[in-house]
């Protein structure tokens, strides 16, 4: 259970980073940028999956189940947006927002 916190913090901290650069060179608002990036995250969901369905693909064993998988991201989304727990992550609830000057 380490790793997969490791793990986390880990991702959290390229997608935040990520998130944070688009809002300073971008106009779009929050929830535009975690859109994206929702979708983005979606397109690959869609290659790796994909990626696993081909004969000649990936060879690890997992079988994607596309309804199932996409209830699983979504319950994640929704489990980590509902909760005040940030961990060791960084918390960008302090930072001070500056808008689009």
């Amino acid at each position: 259970m380490a790793d997969h916190h490791a793990t986390f913090v880990a991702i959290r901290a390229a997608l935040l980073a990520s998130y944070s650069g688009t809002l300073a060179s971008t106009r779009m608002s929050p929830i535009e940028a975690l859109e994206c990036m929702a979708a983005a995250l979606g397109s690959i969901y869609r290659e790796v999956a994909d990626a696993h369905l081909d004969p000649h693909g990936c060879r690890c064993g997992w079988v994607p189940s596309e309804m199932l998988d996409i209830v699983a991201l979504e319950q994640a989304i929704a489990a980590n947006a509902a909760t005040d727990e940030v961990g060791d992550a960084f918390d960008l609830r302090s930072l001070l927002p500056v808008g689009h000057g």
